[in-house]
């Protein structure tokens, strides 16, 4: 699958980086990729719940429309999916692959994340735009043990080891861990794990499937929507760029914002009815959502009231 010239244009234009802009140095120009599609294309559920058909496509041509067109956003088989054609497009060497999510301390689940590998110079590089407020939100070098930090005070880190579920100690993952502090007073928590083993269409045709459908699903138990936020970053010979500043979630009722230097997250407003949360979406993180979408939500059980006048 690839977009075409115009697509692929139209898509840079949509998350402010058209190539008139782009950094010559790839690795730069990747991270800044990456950064302003996670700033303009919202991880999020929404497409499952406020959807008359509940159903989410993977083709291409799908994702550009809801995307692009429409400026939705998805969730991690949607975003890295359409992320890897736009960088493909830009003439990066891509390999998708699966991951585990880890939920809770107990247990990873099955493979049901979608991370990028992307090869610069030789180097590969683990690049994820679907992971919600706990992705690193840049390129991070498939060395094992390194650490860098994602938005002060978090540190994440990548290892290259086995994980407490493996029953054959000698297998090998990589692994991804957050720590909220700088000082390393806090202990390092695993957000997911993946294989260097390119996965298929078909095989994240499962993954959606399962992921917009079953009912064990995170996704199909609440709403949820999250972006980052950008500022221009002046350090020396970084013109043009953006750094991360802060990031903006809806979970629970609750728009909330962290910024750069804390671990707090501000309450920017709570929503009760189904009014007030479809104008959240369109306010914080850019979602638009038709008559038809919002009526939709009813028939989901996670309407938050009874009232489809909205």
């Amino acid at each position: 699958m690839s977009l075409t010239e115009e697509q692929l244009g139209r898509a840079l234009d949509h998350i402010k980086y058209p190539k008139a802009k782009h950094a010559t140095d790839p690795l730069r120009c990747l991270h800044q990729l990456m950064l302003r599609h996670i700033a303009c294309v919202p991880f999020e559920n929404v497409g499952i719940h406020y959807n008359p058909t509940h159903q989410l496509s993977l083709e291409l041509d799908d994702l550009f429309d809801k995307i692009v067109v429409r400026s939705k956003g998805g969730y991690c088989v949607e975003l890295n999916a359409f992320f890897a054609a736009i960088l493909r497009g830009l003439g990066y060497k891509v390999l998708t692959v699966g991951g585990r999510v880890r939920a809770g301390a107990e247990k990873y689940t099955g493979w049901s994340h979608m991370c990028l590998i992307v090869t610069i110079d030789g180097v590969k590089y683990v690049a994820d735009v679907g992971y919600g407020g706990d992705a690193a939100m840049q390129p991070i070098p498939l060395v094992s043990g390194t650490e860098f930090t994602v938005l002060a005070p978090r540190r994440g880190r990548l290892e290259y080891r086995n994980i407490d579920m493996h029953t054959d100690p000698t297998q090998r993952l990589w692994v991804y861990s957050t720590r909220d502090s700088l000082d390393g007073s806090a202990p390092w928590v695993e957000q997911n794990c993946f294989a260097e083993l390119e996965y298929f269409f078909n095989d994240y045709y499962q993954v959606n499937y399962y992921t917009s459908t079953n009912p064990r699903s995170f996704f199909m138990a609440q709403l949820l929507a999250m972006r980052a936020l950008l500022e221009e970053d002046t350090r020396p010979g970084r013109e043009g760029d953006v750094r991360l500043a802060g990031i903006l979630t809806y979970f629970r009722g609750e728009v909330r914002r962290r910024s750069e230097g804390s671990m707090e997250r501000q309450v920017l407003a709570t929503v009760t009815t189904e009014a007030e949360r479809v104008a959240a979406l369109e306010k914080w993180f850019g979602i638009p959502l038709t008559e038809a979408d919002r009526q939709s939500i009813f028939s989901t059980g996670l309407a938050l009231d009874k009232n489809p006048e909205i």
